[in-house]
């Protein structure tokens, strides 16, 4: 016989990651679109050298791609809120976020690897790029833009079941959670989804 135990429910928040530097780049690139880190940095050299966008001129997509710094420029964290609030809306962005990095030997001359450009969307520049260099660029502009969007917050749920055994009782337990305002999920899940 199994009756119902307890039902325990709470409202957690979850925060972005930071904007990317070397290492977390090249972890994200091998995990989500199945990169090694040299195919990563050599990708990333191409981003940061700059593409042709039309224009007969070479335009660099990224920021410098050897770096430990999580810190992003003002101009940056200006251009993001502008692009979140007209993309996802007012709800989305709840003002800047810094990091900070967290080793001590940290040399940060350089901000995050971020797109020079945030209003330049992955859809924007695609035509101009091969399918690696599409993947890179769009798993860049989307951790930065989701680092300044606002928690994604979760309803968890725990259910423990109670049930009669011959020797006594046993509990069962089930966990579940459903997200309720995605906040920076709407664009972190993309990333997700991501192949070369």
């Amino acid at each position: 016989c199994i009756r119902d135990r307890r039902i325990d429910q709470k409202e957690t928040r979850q925060r972005p990651m930071p904007p990317f530097m070397t290492s977390t780049l090249q972890q994200a690139a091998s995990s989500l679109l199945g990169m090694s880190p040299r195919e990563t940095m050599q990708v990333a050299q191409r981003l940061y050298e700059g593409v042709d966008l039309g224009g007969g001129e070479r335009e660099g997509l990224i920021t410098y791609m050897r770096t430990d710094s999580l810190t992003l420029s003002s101009r940056a964290l200006a251009e993001a809120g502008e692009v979140i609030r007209k993309q996802f809306g007012d709800k989305y962005y709840q003002g800047t976020r810094q990091y900070a990095t967290r080793s001590k030997n940290a040399q940060e001359a350089h901000e995050a690897i971020r797109p020079t450009h945030l209003a330049r969307t992955p859809d924007s520049v695609a035509h101009y790029l091969k399918p690696a260099e599409f993947a890179l660029y769009r798993l860049i502009w989307n951790r930065t833009i989701a680092s300044q969007m606002a928690d994604a917050v979760l309803l968890k749920s725990v259910v423990d079941f109670e049930t009669k055994l011959d020797q006594g009782a046993a509990v069962l337990r089930a966990n579940g959670s459903v997200v309720s305002f995605p906040g920076y999920l709407r664009v972190a899940d993309t990333a997700q989804r991501d192949t070369v």
